[in-house]
């Protein structure tokens, strides 16, 4: 058996103890006990946390228990830890910089392993752009150039929001000020870069990791580049 890291054992016992005699000695079904014990390992062993958890085969190869198990008590944990929205999407804007992402052509695989951040990020993007895919794996969203732009748009830090914004206002006549009503970004994203094509899908995916990383100087060309229409810069037939 894998070793765990250095525990907090103190804790964990009280925490424990108090939580399996809440309701009378040996009335804790056995799953109980096990979601309990997982939850407790999560949050007093050493370099793991609810904000950065460790993944479902760090889990079992240390427990010596099956994959698929421990990624189930895992996501009915982060359905009953659910941070608050604001925690949420400091939570996903940090997957989103940090964590493993594949990029191919004018889609972005992302892997998210916590269940309820998954659903929340899927969330985001349906309630505006419709279905996302997690077919492949479902700890793996699989997202176009222009749905990754508006999970980003959504959980961005407030300078890039700013950049955004400045931006956008110079194009308020491209934009329509009939759609202002819901917000510039919200406009740029749903009608101009939603109806785009693949060269679009790319450069939207840049234009998130800029706003992502911090690359605040790339906004206001990549911007200008995604409205420009009939440059031979974006391919306006093919649907991302």
């Amino acid at each position: 058996m894998s070793k765990l890291g250095k525990m907090d054992y103190d804790p964990f016992a009280r925490e424990f103890l108090k939580a399996y005699l809440e309701d009378g000695f040996a009335n804790m079904p056995k799953r109980e006990i096990d979601l309990l014990v997982l939850r407790l390992l999560v949050e007093h062993t050493e370099g793991w946390s609810w904000d950065d958890p460790p993944s479902a085969f760090e889990l079992a190869r240390t427990l010596r228990a099956k994959r698929g198990r421990l990624r189930s008590m895992l996501d009915e944990l982060s359905f009953r830890n659910a941070a608050d929205e604001e925690r949420a999407k400091a939570r996903l804007h940090h997957l989103l910089k940090n964590g493993e992402k594949d990029i191919e052509g004018n889609r972005v695989r992302v892997q998210i392993e916590d269940g309820y951040l998954r659903e929340y990020a899927k969330s985001l993007v349906q309630a505006d752009f419709g279905i996302v895919d997690t077919s492949f794996d479902r700890s793996i969203v699989t997202l176009s150039g222009d749905k990754f732009l508006l999970l980003v748009a959504e959980v961005m830090g407030d300078e890039a929001k700013k950049e955004f914004e400045k931006e956008l206002k110079k194009h308020r006549k491209e934009l329509g000020a009939a759609k202002d009503k819901e917000g510039l970004l919200k406009t740029f994203l749903r009608e101009f870069v939603k109806s785009a094509g693949k060269e679009a899908g790319k450069k939207s995916i840049k234009l998130g990791a800029a706003a992502l990383t911090g690359g605040l100087s790339e906004i206001p060309d990549l911007i200008d580049s995604l409205l420009r229409k009939g440059d031979g810069n974006v391919d306006q037939g093919v649907d991302v």
